[in-house]
């Protein structure tokens, strides 16, 4: 009976055993997401650590720097910044979206006056092709770079 009733209990709270992905595809066990965003820049406008939440469930789209944005947070911070965010959307497949991608947000991230600090949110349907750009752009000096993945 005890064993029953802790199960109904935690099927109500939407817990679940450990190990399940939950509803974002995101790996853990019963911990449910925080209801508060975390921010993504601190003060000084420097990157703070990632929410894990936001980290991809897929190791192939991880990047080298792990840094990561949910949905949430990407368009909190484009509603703060506004155009001083460069936004790369990458399209679908191989090298030549990569290269694209990669030349787009170098163009539109040069033209903003203060270019060293400009955050870069990297998005796409196929999180490791937007992986390979961010990795790129960091590779190229950009500083903030971080990858949209839910």
């Amino acid at each position: 009976m005890a064993a029953l009733l802790s199960m109904l209990v935690l099927a109500a709270c939407g817990g679940g055993p450990l190990g399940e992905e939950n509803a974002d595809g995101a790996a853990g066990g019963t911990a449910a997401r925080p209801a508060a965003l975390r921010p993504l820049l601190d003060d000084e406008g420097g990157l703070m650590p990632s929410d894990p939440f936001a980290e991809p469930a897929d190791p192939g789209a991880r990047t080298r720097a792990q840094r990561y944005a949910s949905t949430e947070q990407a368009a909190s911070l484009v509603d703060a910044l506004g155009p001083a965010v460069v936004q790369v959307e990458v399209a679908c497949c191989g090298a030549e979206a990569v290269s694209l991608a990669v030349m787009s947000a170098a163009a539109v991230q040069a033209a903003q006056p203060s270019a060293a600090l400009v955050p870069v949110l990297v998005r796409g349907a196929d999180l490791r092709l937007a992986a390979t750009v961010a990795d790129r752009l960091a590779e190229e000096g950009m500083p903030a770079v971080l990858l949209v993945t839910r």
